[in-house]
């Protein structure tokens, strides 16, 4: 019975964490460069439920779970749609691939590509962070974004700079906020032929409205069912310790 309000209310939690992310995510299905956060989970313990019969050792049945537990979250890296929109400063990343920023934190990487020219013709973010080339120097176009121009692996016309292009990890990524990502361990350049700088283009966030909307709606069915449970978990047990007394 005890174990029924512990799974009951596992269950309520672990809808609600779910719930968070994918609220998160529904957020920011406009935003540029985004990248949809999924969340782990899985089962905290498990019984092995055995039948017993006439004179045996028992038959495994299957097992019997104690609850749900998120374990984390991971980033999807599926790419998102390129947009045009002819702007030069926009630049989009096809494949593989993180831009590389410099923030008072230190280096940080992004996909969002909406950078603009400030007033000393620095490339930044719409933060006003300064987007890095591969000697950690900012990018500076002095002659306006008229004169921008970038190949696909990151040169930039005129300027004798290359953009830092760095390949997207399995692992080590962290999300800091404000579309930006850091990264625990070595970084790499792209690989040959597995990334592209697209001038012009956008791209737009990854996640998927529609199924999101879908998830969501059953992890609220599925939190009020859990809620139901508990309320139910716990008038069984006032009813069992109201058996015997004496009145």
């Amino acid at each position: 019975m005890i174990r029924g309000i512990y799974t009951s209310a596992a269950g309520l939690v672990a809808a609600q964490q779910r719930m968070d992310q994918l609220a998160g995510n529904i957020a920011n299905v406009s935003t540029t460069g985004f990248k949809q956060i999924l969340a782990t989970q899985e089962d905290y313990g498990t019984d092995v439920s055995v039948a017993f019969g006439d004179g045996s050792s028992g038959t495994t049945i299957g097992r019997l779970s104690y609850g749900t537990i998120a374990t984390g979250t991971t980033i999807d890296r599926l790419q998102g749609p390129l947009i045009n929109s002819g702007n030069p400063t926009d630049l989009a990343i096809s494949g593989d691939g993180l831009f590389v920023v410099g923030t008072p934190n230190g280096v940080a990487y992004t996909r969002a590509g909406d950078f603009t020219l400030d007033a000393q013709g620095t490339l930044v973010t719409q933060q006003g962070y300064p987007v890095l080339d591969t000697t950690g120097k900012p990018i500076t176009v002095p002659g306006g974004a008229s004169t921008f121009s970038v190949g696909p692996d990151g040169t930039v016309a005129g300027t004798g700079q290359q953009l830092a292009f760095i390949s997207f990890p399995a692992t080590g990524v962290t999300v800091a906020g404000e579309n930006l990502f850091t990264i625990t361990g070595p970084v790499a350049p792209v690989a040959a032929g597995n990334g592209t700088i697209q001038q012009g283009f956008l791209e737009g966030s990854n996640v998927d409205l529609s199924g999101s909307m879908t998830d969501l709606i059953s992890l609220q069915r599925l939190f009020q069912l859990s809620a139901r449970s508990l309320s139910m978990q716990d008038q069984t047990l006032e009813d069992a310790n109201g058996i015997g007394k004496l009145k």
